[in-house]
């Protein structure tokens, strides 16, 4: 396995702990006020991004070609 497909198969393994992360951060915050919620949500995407965005980075440094 080359260190394409080994980033590859991370890429899939960060999306799903992202998935289950936000699964998990929408059942505490369902029964929260609007004004939690509205907070919330813009700093969990903000997070998404950057972590995917350090992952890029990161493979893109490392993979030549």
């Amino acid at each position: 396995m080359d260190l394409e497909e080994q980033y590859a198969i991370a890429l899939g393994v960060l999306s799903i702990l992202l998935w289950a992360g936000g699964w998990v951060l929408g059942k505490r915050v369902a029964g929260a006020p609007p004004r939690v919620i509205r907070v919330v949500v813009p700093i969990a995407a903000m997070v998404t991004l950057a972590c995917f965005a350090v992952f890029v980075a990161i493979a893109r440094y490392n993979v030549k070609g």
